[in-house]
């Protein structure tokens, strides 16, 4: 199971919401139920909060077996792929609704297959690694996707110390210049 969110708001109410929303799908995780199906749960876990607790989550689970992550956006900026030295973002289908959570009560998610190769990297991010004021989100988005091809060509080694080391790269890469906003990046490789 990947999971990634982001609560509206800041201070002790968007941390109540975020603790809230991860225990609870670590709970529903053990249900075996798809990621559709638990990002709808998680979806009405937050409805049932308020109407203020609203929040942004990508889930996810990988099948090691076939090589197959199959994700769930509610909302929250789509996963980078990279892959044989080029990074793109993993497209969403064309009817999946990516409500973020708590947004509207028994809302249906669209899951997204990706088969991953060997040596494959997928980046979740929050909107905090890209988003600055008064900036466009797609060209800032751009800008992380450009940085961390790059990165990709000069700090990323083998094994778990190097992606370690390659993922701090990329968020130093994007703190050059002042982030209003907690940024959260989460680097998975697919081994052989």
């Amino acid at each position: 199971m990947l999971a990634l969110g982001d609560a509206r708001g800041h201070g002790l109410a968007a941390v109540t919401l975020m603790a809230k929303l991860r225990y609870a799908l670590a709970g529903l995780a053990f249900t075996a139920h798809p990621v559709e199906h638990l990002a709808g749960w998680l979806s009405d876990v937050a409805c049932d909060d308020g109407p203020e607790s609203t929040a942004t989550a990508i889930v996810g689970a990988y099948h090691p077996e076939r090589r197959l992550l199959r994700w769930v956006s509610a909302g929250h900026p789509a996963p980078l792929l990279l892959r044989d030295g080029r990074v793109r973002p993993l497209a969403l289908p064309p009817d999946a609704t990516g409500l973020p959570l708590g947004v509207v009560p028994d809302t249906a998610y669209t899951a997204v297959e990706t088969v991953l190769a060997a040596g494959d990297v997928v980046l979740m991010y929050s909107d905090g690694l890209v988003e600055r004021r008064g900036s466009d989100i797609d060209a800032d988005t751009e800008l992380l996707r450009h940085r961390a091809e790059r990165l990709a060509r000069t700090s990323l080694r083998r094994g778990t110390g190097g992606l370690q080391a390659y993922a701090e790269h990329v968020v130093r890469a994007m703190s050059d210049s002042p982030q209003t906003d907690d940024a959260t990046l989460l680097a998975v490789r697919c081994l052989p």
